[in-house]
């Protein structure tokens, strides 16, 4: 048997523990910042969702995944959120963006079950970060409509690229 199998079944409760913590936790280290915020329904425009996270290592590239519930009733193909970055050093960029949630059939993208719908978009992979320290995502919703119906929540998660 190579040497790094174990037999979970040989092992006594203390060490199943061990390794338990152990696996949690080496699964778990590419993941810098992963966060999840309900939105309000309606989403007005002027109610933001704001994200914060710190990176440390500007040496390594990181992915960006925003992760988006919606209903299937949702109107729209496309979610339009203005997206504004705010840097360590208190200077932003505000640009807007269309994320795509229903192909070109009309068919969502993503999982869906039970009324609502999970899609998964990389918004940056492999990105560098400039500088250390605090940055914050704040994305409002940017329709042709003041109150925009159908979206659950956002996710925003940071992890180590591969």
């Amino acid at each position: 048997m190579p040497y790094f199998c174990i037999k979970i079944n040989e092992l006594n409760p203390a060490g199943f523990s061990i390794f338990l913590v152990l696996f949690l936790i080496s699964c778990s280290q590419d993941i810098i910042f992963d966060s999840t915020q309900k939105v309000n329904n309606p989403w007005v425009h002027g109610e933001p969702l704001r994200y914060e996270y710190e990176v440390i290592d500007t040496s390594i590239a990181y992915d960006l995944i925003i992760t988006i519930r919606h209903q299937s009733a949702f109107p729209f193909e496309n979610l339009y959120l203005n997206t504004t970055t705010i840097f360590p050093d208190s200077t932003s960029t505000t640009y807007p963006v269309s994320f795509q949630l229903a192909g070109n059939a009309g068919d969502w993208i993503g999982d869906c079950s039970g009324g609502e719908c999970n899609i998964a978009i990389e918004m940056s992979t492999a990105a560098y970060y400039k500088s250390a320290g605090k940055y914050q995502l704040v994305f409002d919703q940017y329709s042709r409509k003041d109150s925009l119906t159908g979206i659950n929540s956002v996710r925003i998660t940071v992890r180590k690229s591969e």
